[in-house]
């Protein structure tokens, strides 16, 4: 036997689950162009006649008038499809509309032809298209039932003398106050929506006030009880007052409060400490605060309320023991605020939210002849809850500030209702429902709140959302993991009764275990694979490692939810030792999960095979597969019970050794078609019994194909430690 016997293992964990994959089909119905000539020789039938008659035109068939009506009759309109088939005019059905593709030239020519649809979005194209290139440019114009919008894809990305051509949806619209007296008019098929106001405007403060009311009159889920309340709170002086002083509550303090989710940000601001609190409980002057944290007091007094909570003030800064009390309450502390305010615009504390002035580039238009009528198209908001996080590199949208901070997380999921200053507009969440000025629907891929009608099954997977969306976020403090997302893990665990393990559920710790790096997000093409500098999890939990990460229900290969899923290993003990208060909180070195499961010795690892991404060549099963562990590998040698030398492998701040490394590893037994997930682990140096985490690796199987799964049912289970 060589004096280096394979000593790296990697430890079943896992299930096996079945599936099938159900294709769609795309249907699309190509409609050739036609000129855009007024043909009045068509049949037009039903409710279309009567929208038609209310003009002397007819029909513009290179807009369609913009009309999900008229779009549809010139499908069925004969020879409508064959009219020009090489021009680079397209029309095609989709589930709930029409999508018309032509070049922007299109537009203008029809413009000239006497259209007043093409005349507007003639002017719509120059707004948003200022650089133009003859005959290059083109446009998708999308009617639907409840929207209509173009998306623009210049040829000129470029600016021009301080212009952009814009990139993106363009909504199309008549605003709310110039719709009186149209219910006869021609454009009474263009969908109303209001104008996105400055956040300081009264529309602005009216759209609160106006969430504020439906939900607190209506929402019989966002009724509150104060049990809890923070230990300190700034009391607000009247407006004009300028004043505020500290505050301590007591037992039975019942007043509502507004509290405050804003970034840091690098600037000195000021904050609580024991050498000023008797200070500012004595009082001080308004414009001492930061900017936004004025704005917020400015709100706070406007809605008529005393009581501010903000975190800077209202935590005793350099009191280690008053920061893990309060951090501790950060689930009540914003749930049973009354509002809490989103400065989601704001990069740092001394950054006015209200002052911010940029909203989406809008056009307008005073239909010639129709002096009550404006048409408008704006620029689709993108941010806040209407961000996508997967848009791709080069997504020309950059996340509001707070997207991208780990402690903003929790502090817009745990209120029961909240207002986000975002960087287009206001937006409006609370436990009942999700609103914007903008009034489109959120992206889906972003948190929601966890109700408390939720099944367990649904919590789990809005859990796993929470924690990959979480894990592409940034802390100014490492060692903050646990801490900034310990509320959301408390609310979990008040709603289901879960045991909290470092980042998992008890419950479900064989699934929470496959969670794996998320190698190819497009906000991180530089994914950070080295271990973090200081120790904040344990290696078996997704806190450990330094990039977004994914889970088996929130990431490319989730499971069907029919799909029988089977568990090969289970948890013996748990031994997490928490640092501080916080059962939610962190954790220190040593804390392990006893597992039982099967071992399998001799799999060869090779590798890195490549420089950027902890990617490993595996040979399992006759089989040669790619792992991607969790951080860069190194080899290391060490004395097993029988007294040789062997090779394994741990997590390095490094590149990994070039050479073959002898693995154990361990997954478990399926039939037909299924996957395999297992984990790769490493020895400890001293105890070749304990093992860290090296990655998840997943195996699929398919005899009728030519290959199988794992077969483990000869190997005995056995006891390990994963630390």
């Amino acid at each position: 036997m060589s004096d280096l016997d394979g000593a790296k293992r990697a430890f079943t964990v896992s299930f096996s689950y079945f599936f099938h994959c159900q294709g769609t089909l795309d249907n699309t119905f190509p409609i050739a162009p036609v000129s855009a000539k007024v043909n009045s020789k068509y049949h037009l039938g039903g409710r279309l006649s009567a929208l038609l008659a209310m003009r002397p035109e007819l029909w513009c068939d290179v807009c369609c008038n913009l009309s999900l009506d008229i779009a549809r009759e010139a499908e069925l309109t004969p020879d409508f499809n064959h009219r020009h088939k090489k021009s680079g005019y397209q029309i095609s059905r989709f589930e709930t509309g029409y999508q018309i593709d032509c070049q922007c030239q299109f537009i203008k020519e029809s413009k000239s032809s006497g259209c007043d649809f093409c005349r507007f979005l003639d002017g719509v194209i120059d707004a948003f298209i200022p650089n133009q290139t003859s005959h290059e440019d083109s446009m998708s114009l999308y009617l639907s039932v409840d929207r209509t919008y173009i998306y623009f894809l210049p040829s000129n990305p470029d600016t021009i003398h301080g212009r952009t051509n814009f990139q993106g949806a363009v909504d199309i619209y008549r605003r709310t106050d110039s719709v009186l007296g149209q219910s006869k008019s021609a454009y009474a098929h263009i969908p109303i929506l209001p104008d996105i106001k400055l956040p300081d405007s009264k529309e602005s403060f009216n759209y609160l006030k106006t969430c504020l009311k439906i939900c607190t009159e209506t929402h019989d889920s966002c009724k509150q009880i104060l049990s809890s309340p923070p230990r300190r709170l700034i009391h607000i002086g009247p407006s004009g007052d300028g004043l505020a002083r500290l505050y301590e509550t007591f037992d039975k303090f019942q007043e509502p409060y507004v509290a405050l989710s804003y970034c840091w940000g690098k600037s000195n601001v000021l904050k609580t400490e024991s050498s000023n609190i008797q200070s500012l409980m004595q009082g001080f002057s308004l414009e001492k605060l930061p900017t936004a944290v004025q704005d917020a007091a400015h709100i706070t007094q406007k809605l008529g309320l005393n009581y501010l909570w903000v975190d800077a003030l209202c935590i005793v800064q350099d009191s280690k023991m008053d920061w893990e009390e309060q951090s501790a309450k950060m689930c009540s502390i914003y749930k049973e605020a009354y509002l809490t305010i989103i400065a989601s615009s704001s990069n740092a504390a001394n950054v006015s939210f209200l002052n911010h002035c940029i909203r989406p580039l809008t056009f307008q238009y005073s239909v010639p002849g129709e002096p009550n009528i404006i048409l408008a198209a704006r620029a689709e908001c993108k941010n806040g809850h209407h961000f996508d996080s997967f848009a791709g590199i080069g997504n020309p949208v950059l996340p509001d500030p707070t997207i991208s901070r780990g402690w903003t997380l929790q502090e817009s999921i745990l209120p029961t209702r909240a207002i986000s200053y975002s960087t287009d507009e206001l937006q409006w969440h609370c436990r009942s429902t999700r609103s914007c000025e903008c009034e489109h629907i959120p992206n889906a891929q972003q948190s929601g709140i966890m109700l408390a009608g939720q099944s367990q099954p649904e919590i789990l997977r809005q859990w796993d959302k929470i924690v990959r969306i979480y894990t592409q976020r940034q802390l100014t403090y490492p060692e903050d993991k646990f801490p900034a997302i310990s509320g959301i893990s408390q609310l979990v665990h008040n709603q289901t009764g879960w045991q909290y393990l470092a980042g998992l559920w008890k419950d479900h710790l064989i699934y929470q275990l496959l969670w794996e790096r998320h190698s190819f997000h497009p906000f991180f093409e530089d994914t950070d694979t080295s271990i973090p500098s200081k120790y904040r999890a344990p290696s078996f939990s997704w806190a450990s490692v330094e990039c977004p990460i994914i889970t088996l229900t929130a990431g490319p290969n989730v499971p069907e939810e029919d799909a029988i899923l089977h568990e090969d290993a289970r948890l013996v003990n748990s031994d997490i030792l928490l640092s501080g208060l916080d059962p939610f909180g962190r954790v220190e070195p040593g804390s392990s999960l006893t597992m039982e499961g099967r071992l399998m010795q001799d799999v060869e690892l090779r590798g890195p095979t490549d420089n950027i991404y902890a990617n490993y060549n595996v040979l399992l099963g006759g089989r040669d597969l790619t792992f991607e562990a969790d951080i860069q590998l190194e080899t290391f040698c060490l004395t097993g019970s029988n007294g040789l030398l062997k090779r394994s492998a741990r997590r390095s701040n490094r590149n990994a050794d070039q050479g073959p490394i002898e693995l154990e590893n361990g997954t478990m037994n399926t039939d037909g078609t299924g996957t395999q997930y297992f984990l790769f682990l490493g020895a400890s140096p001293s105890n070749h019994n304990v093992y860290e985490r090296l990655g998840m690796f997943m195996m699929g199987s398919n005899p009728e194909e030519g290959y199988d799964g794992l077969d483990f049912s000869g190997i005995p289970v056995q006891k390990i430690i994963l630390f």
